[in-house]
């Protein structure tokens, strides 16, 4: 149960930086104060899920992993390709509703596959999911 809480709360905190990262990028993009000031908002909830599993990681004896350099550049490339050829508004929207698809489907795969983890861990998750939720319904209204 131990290894199963640890290898989820390392999941979730590389998925948790790489939505600030996500929304860091997609800012650069955004120019409607709306859509800009629900990017800020989420990308401060990204942070506090992160901190929050962090801290879960330290109570444990861990250190949460990071993200590599390479993943993050990686990442931003691909940001700018997809909106280098539209990068409106509503562009930025869907790309990050896309996102917000993506991590839903990740992080329910990842509490099926370590159902074993204790509830502390888990709980952690599901507050995630629910900020998924709203951030991709705001995404929704913003426009």
């Amino acid at each position: 149960m131990k290894d199963c809480t640890e290898k989820l709360l390392q999941k979730c905190s590389l998925g948790a930086q790489m939505g600030v990262n996500g929304i860091s990028a997609a800012q650069r993009y955004a120019t409607d104060p709306k859509l800009l000031a629900l990017l800020s908002e989420y990308k401060d909830k990204h942070r506090a899920a992160e901190e929050e599993i962090d801290l879960l990681l330290a109570a444990r004896g861990r250190k949460s992993k990071r993200v590599s350099g390479a993943v993050k550049k990686l990442a931003r490339a691909v940001t700018d390709m997809r909106l280098s050829s539209r990068a409106d508004n509503a562009r930025v929207a869907q790309m990050m509703i896309g996102s917000c698809d993506a991590a839903l489907e990740r992080l329910a795969g990842l509490l099926s596959k370590y159902s074993q983890a204790d509830e502390s861990a888990k709980e952690c998750v599901k507050k995630l999911v629910l900020t998924e939720q709203e951030y991709r319904l705001k995404l929704k209204n913003v426009n």
